[in-house]
């Protein structure tokens, strides 16, 4: 019998299970789930200015919120959040399963996603289309499915990937959101509502990035954030020479 090696955090035979577990839930679970949602337009209230009454973003919502409650992780707690006119939002939380992580100052891990969409755009090929799922060689095509109907469905699989296999974590809570698409606008307002019960969070994993391939793991450390302003630039009160004043002032 081999030892347990004390510096990897995984030993390689649970790496091993954890992919195994991984790969068939992606195939036989997620990618089913994420097909259904591309077809529904559930796009973000900046595209969609009667989205309240079209219903869209609260089906994938519904969807969604279904399909974590089915999978029975031990002391998940789910509760689809709805403020009046604001979109609505997802919040689970699953204890933790290693040795003082539900005590009062343990560490929490945050798991961040959104389900609303940007609109269709133009430019798909003929045979493809944003609402018209289809699975070509490996790759699912149609508006949403990486950015970002994936991420609650990654997120509850890895929890439940290292459950199966007995490793220690702390707790995670989620939040998925529905207006990420036009600026979050309604997320500070659930953030402040939810944050007595979101805990220490000392890590976040915001799964709304981007890839270099398919063939590994890319993570995004940090992120240059955004300002939205006008901003109005006075330089001279009459006229110059480009002969006399150019590369001191602009002419």
């Amino acid at each position: 019998m081999n030892a347990r090696d004390p510096l990897l955090p995984v030993q390689p035979a649970e790496a091993l299970a954890i992919a195994e577990f991984v790969d068939r839930t992606w195939d036989e679970e997620i990618v089913p789930a994420i097909t259904h949602y591309i077809q529904i337009p559930a796009k973000s209230p900046m595209f969609d200015p009667d989205w309240e009454k079209n219903g869209f973003i609260d089906r994938v919502i519904d969807d969604a919120a279904r399909w974590v409650e089915s999978k029975k992780v031990a002391g998940l707690k789910l509760e689809v959040i709805r403020m009046p006119g604001r979109t609505p939002v997802i919040f689970f939380e699953v204890p933790a399963t290693k040795a003082g992580g539900n005590e009062a100052g343990a560490d929490t891990i945050l798991l961040y996603g959104h389900l609303d969409k940007q609109p269709e755009f133009t430019g798909w090929r003929n045979d493809l289309g944003p609402w018209t799922p289809k699975y070509v060689d490996g790759l699912l095509y149609g508006r949403g499915s990486a950015d970002d109907g994936y991420a609650v469905y990654a997120s509850l699989t890895a929890i439940m990937a290292l459950d199966r296999q007995g490793i220690p974590r702390p707790r995670c809570v989620g939040i998925i959101e529905s207006c990420e698409e036009s600026g979050s606008s309604d997320l500070p307002a659930y953030l402040d509502m939810l944050a007595p019960r979101l805990g220490n969070v000392s890590l976040v994993v915001c799964l709304d990035s981007g890839a270099g391939n398919y063939d590994q793991l890319w993570l995004t450390t940090n992120l240059r954030g955004m300002v939205s302003g006008v901003l109005k630039v006075e330089i001279l009160t009459e006229g110059v020479h480009s002969g006399d004043s150019s590369g001191l002032v602009a002419s």
